[in-house]
């Protein structure tokens, strides 16, 4: 994606389009449903032409892929977890990646809940978020691999990543969030002591889950 600082002005008028329509796309698949929203209602919420969406983007399935671009653009997510690898300790690594979880969730929640929502109906949507899922499965890995010196006795990489995955699933984030009501503060801190306590071999002294 070309930076902004070196768009010409038609190169930022396109893109603010593709932005517009991304977010139409987004609140409307969000509110009514993946397979309720229709290009022609995405292009009223717009305020554009149907064919503009076509031209732009081709189909419904590219518009998620163009929804998942901005949500990492504007989420600062690829930041968040470049901040977390490089922190030497082990605890405050995962702290940062509780910090990163949350801000996913918090700016990101609903088109993580419309990839799988159209996943569920869609098999090119499927095999698309299915790649999604298998790079997001090496991210993870990685990530657990420079905590390997750490990982308690018994839970080898393979295993310490199938728990980072699971305590980082936006279905928890739901259930205690959406559900239960806790704040974001909560969450986090749960989230962060809870990874420690499963995930490295001396837990931070004192931790206790949060009320």
């Amino acid at each position: 994606m070309i930076p902004p600082s070196r768009m010409t002005h038609r190169q930022r008028q396109a893109q603010e389009t593709k932005d517009r329509v991304i977010a139409a796309a987004r609140a409307l698949m969000a509110a009514n449903g993946w397979a309720a929203t229709t290009i022609d209602s995405i292009a009223a919420e717009a305020g554009v032409a149907p064919q503009t969406i076509y031209a732009a983007f081709g189909n419904k399935r590219a518009l998620l892929a163009g929804m998942r671009h901005a949500m990492l653009r504007d989420s600062k997510i690829t930041e968040l977890m470049a901040n977390a690898a490089a922190e030497p300790d082990a605890s405050r690594r995962l702290g940062l990646w509780a910090q990163m979880v949350r801000q996913q969730m918090e700016t990101s929640y609903d088109v993580i809940s419309i990839h799988r929502q159209a996943a569920a109906s869609d098999a090119k949507v499927a095999a698309d978020y299915r790649k999604v899922l298998d790079s997001r499965a090496r991210t993870l890995a990685e990530f657990i691999h420079g905590l390997r010196a750490d990982l308690p006795r018994g839970i080898n990489e393979a295993t310490a990543s199938d728990l980072l995955w699971c305590f980082s699933n936006e279905a928890i984030y739901r259930e205690l969030v959406e559900e239960r009501g806790w704040s974001a503060d909560r969450y986090q801190q749960w989230l962060a002591a809870t990874l420690v306590a499963q995930l490295i071999t001396q837990p931070i002294t004192g931790a206790v889950l949060p009320r």
